[in-house]
């Protein structure tokens, strides 16, 4: 999976990929009707503010990523974090004949969102904003196959990789998906496991147990996974609306 900064801006697509990519494309400037701005240059702009942009994107991505980052909003505004005024990223498409999925125009990589009132999310910010972190990883995960996040490796410490090249659906040998199911296990749920994005007994017997707590079935089955990542929202809608002595302990 290729991360590198891209350019802001992507040219217009040609022949690149063969039949099988050759999807409508479309210019956009936001999502869910917020602008996204380019924040990686200069470096001090990171995490706080931008320049508008107007990438290339594959159809079918833009129209999933709108309806992520609609849900998405609504959630943060239910759980009291605010309404969001603009999202900040690194990259979406990229120009070039390479064939990752920045190239094919079905990648973003998000670096934070701006609230109304003034005050920003960071993708660097797991550690000390553990919920919010969460609570847009979950979303993303209901809406792409593929999320790469913090944890996963030292790549993505400071943004949120996603792209529509895996199908949905939990896999407990994909390392980013048990990474987060360990962390709603434990997090969410109260489990008492280690997050390193293995799947081993101390996992599948803390997941066993949520599962019973849900009633839910096999995650590897689509609807069941979808239900979990459901749960999870709910969950972190109310830990995120309480008083913030509570919030300080994520």
């Amino acid at each position: 999976m290729e991360t590198s900064n891209p350019t802001p801006d992507a040219y217009p697509p040609g022949n690149l990929f063969g039949k099988q990519d050759q999807m409508p494309i479309q210019r956009i400037k936001a999502l869910a009707g917020v602008p996204i701005l380019y924040d990686r240059e200069p470096d001090s702009n990171y995490g706080h503010t931008g320049y508008p942009l107007r990438p290339y994107v594959d159809a079918k991505f833009a129209v999933a990523a709108d309806r992520a980052f609609q849900e998405m909003f609504l959630s943060l505004a239910a759980a009291g974090v605010g309404e969001v005024t603009s999202i900040l990223t690194g990259g979406i498409s990229r120009s070039g004949g390479g064939v990752g999925y920045h190239e094919r125009k079905r990648a973003f990589d998000l670096d934070g969102l701006v609230f109304s009132d003034g005050q920003t999310w960071v993708a660097n910010s797991f550690n000390t904003r553990r919920f919010e972190y969460l609570i847009i990883e979950a979303h993303l995960r209901r809406a792409f196959g593929t999320v790469l996040t913090y944890g996963y490796d030292q790549r993505f410490e400071d943004h949120i990789h996603f792209d529509n090249g895996d199908p949905i659906g939990f896999r407990k040998h994909s390392k980013s998906r048990t990474l987060f199911l360990q962390n709603a296990l434990r997090y969410l749920f109260d489990q008492e496991l280690e997050c390193d994005g293995t799947y081993g007994p101390e996992t599948q017997q803390a997941e066993r147990a949520v599962r019973a707590e849900l009633n839910l079935g096999a995650l590897s089955i689509r609807d069941n996974w979808d239900h979990f990542l459901t749960a999870s929202i709910e969950a972190l809608e109310e830990r995120l609306s309480m008083p913030a002595i509570v919030k300080a302990f994520s």
